[in-house]
């Protein structure tokens, strides 16, 4: 076995009969090195030059942003790691983003939940000229664990040439959706993926209360055409004609080359639309709105605790925050508002400017810690409660529809008590909003990685859910067919059945 014994092999001794003695070395000096390279510092104690940073930006964002940073700091290189909000924090959780020294994202709970996990460090606020809040919102962490580097507006894109085809209204805001006229031409991605549509849904959730929003999203549900993997594929559906309507965050609609609208009553230029196959949207005809309750919220950046390179993360964020920093989000391709107010005055014209709204004392606060604290409750319970059933929730909603409208028309007693019943029961959610507000009641939830199972109770949860919403579905559309046959016999259309 040229100098290798069958005992070295298997046993647990290190080494080689020859020169083994030097592998011992070798190996002692490599275990010594380990945690001071994990550390990011070379034996003389100078810091590396990679600056790793976990992010659920798209390339088209963090690239321009990467390059400028590095050709202002030469001695320093930043690494990306691109993964969806919801996989990052299960990452971090689980330790496995232990090398990470930055975490940079849009949603606020994000780092919220992050914060509360003990998985963030203090970070030195900077001086921006930002104001502590915008609207209500906090522009930075109160707590001081992460800083507001952007805002960020949630809204409606879509493809006006593509509602002129079908005679739809453009839409205004998140009740708009719930209309019969937009069946099958609305697109999203699920909360669970994509920490963008989980603000947007938490924000519905908040503005109306737990029952009344999930109301709303299970009946905008209705008029889905489809769910898309990330938030990516809904402005891209947009485009390519799949759908028509997409609920989006404003830098991908900017990003994509849309017009963007200030209000409800606001219209900007019209520019030129993305060139993609198919039955694309017709030059200039891409649309975003703001909906007239929508709300601003900080995109952030943090820096880890037990990063490995603590001293070039703040080295990021300095440049981040900058005055160049903050011109970059200027740029066509990134399209995000600076959370520095100078930065406008160089901005294009009829860029959206959050601090040139008017604002009142009555403007909603969006709860973080809230968020943070059911954070995967609404998640889990969205995908068990539409994700999953988009098909059923079509038909549904159909039937109650069309049921409400016949009884418009021709009033019947019998077939109002049903059509009550059948959206009652097409509303419904199993958790309460005591529940949903009470941190023990989700403290077993969590997004688990992939391939892991999930704990006993959460199962249990998550059969429950899934138990009743097919209950109340079925019990939905037996009573909406129910008032339909009723509706159609009042109205000389057959016999019974």
């Amino acid at each position: 076995m040229d100098g290798y014994t069958r005992d070295t092999i298997a046993g647990p001794r290190w080494g080689l009969r020859r020169g083994g003695r030097l592998v011992r070395w070798l190996a002692v000096v490599l275990v010594l090195l380990a945690p001071v390279a994990a550390a990011g510092r070379d034996l003389t104690g100078t810091e590396s030059e990679t600056i790793i940073v976990l992010t659920s930006f798209p390339a088209g964002f963090y690239e321009p942003v990467r390059e400028a940073f590095e050709r202002a700091h030469p001695d320093r290189h930043l690494r990306v790691i691109n993964t969806k909000t919801t996989a990052a924090i299960t990452r971090l959780q689980d330790r496995e983003g232990e090398g990470v020294d930055v975490f940079w994202a849009s949603a606020p709970d994000a780092f919220e939940v992050l914060k509360a996990a003990g998985l963030l460090t203090p970070i030195a606020s900077r001086p921006t000229g930002a104001p502590s809040t915008i609207g209500n919102q906090p522009v930075d962490d109160p707590d001081g664990t992460y800083l507001g580097f952007a805002l960020s507006g949630y809204g409606l894109v879509w493809d006006q040439s593509y509602l002129d085809r079908h005679g739809i209204a453009a839409p205004r805001g998140w009740e708009d959706l719930r209309r019969p006229g937009y069946a099958r031409h609305l697109g999203i991605t699920a909360p669970s993926r994509s920490g963008t549509m989980h603000l947007m849904v938490e924000t519905v959730l908040q503005l109306q209360g737990w029952e009344r929003g999930w109301a709303t999203w299970l009946e905008i549900a209705g008029n889905l055409a489809t769910v898309t993997a990330r938030s990516y594929g809904v402005v891209e559906g947009v485009a390519k004609g799949r759908f028509g309507i997409g609920l989006a965050i404003d830098f991908l609609g900017q990003a994509a080359g849309q017009s963007t609208e200030q209000g409800p009553a606001e219209q900007g230029p019209a520019e030129q639309g993305p060139e993609v196959e198919g039955k694309q949207a017709a030059a200039g005809s891409l649309r975003f709105a703001y909906p007239a309750d929508s709300v601003f919220l900080p995109a952030s950046v943090a820096i880890l605790r037990g990063a490995p390179n603590p001293a070039g993360a703040n080295v990021f964020v300095d440049f981040l925050l900058s005055q160049a920093g903050q011109q970059l989000m200027l740029r066509p391709d990134i399209g995000r508002l600076p959370v520095r107010p100078d930065s406008y005055a160089d901005a294009p014209a009829g860029y959206p400017n959050p601090y040139a709204r008017e604002t009142g004392d009555d403007l909603f606060l969006f709860d973080r810690g809230l968020s943070s604290r059911r954070y995967e409750l609404v998640n889990l319970l969205f995908d068990e409660l539409i994700t999953f059933r988009v098909k059923t929730l079509n038909r549904v909603w159909q039937l109650i529809h069309e049921g409400e409208a016949r009884l418009a028309a021709t009033p019947d007693p019998v077939a109002r008590d049903l059509l009550r019943a059948a959206r009652k029961a097409a509303t419904g959610v199993p958790v309460s909003a005591a529940q949903a507000a009470d941190p023990a009641f989700s403290a077993a939830l969590r997004r688990p990685a992939r391939g892991m199972p999930v704990s006993a109770r959460q199962g249990e949860l998550e059969a429950e859910w899934r138990s009743f919403s097919k209950d109340r579905l079925e019990a939905a559309l037996s009573a909406s067919e129910r008032a339909l046959v009723i509706l159609r016999v009042a109205a000389g259309e057959g016999g019974w059945p």
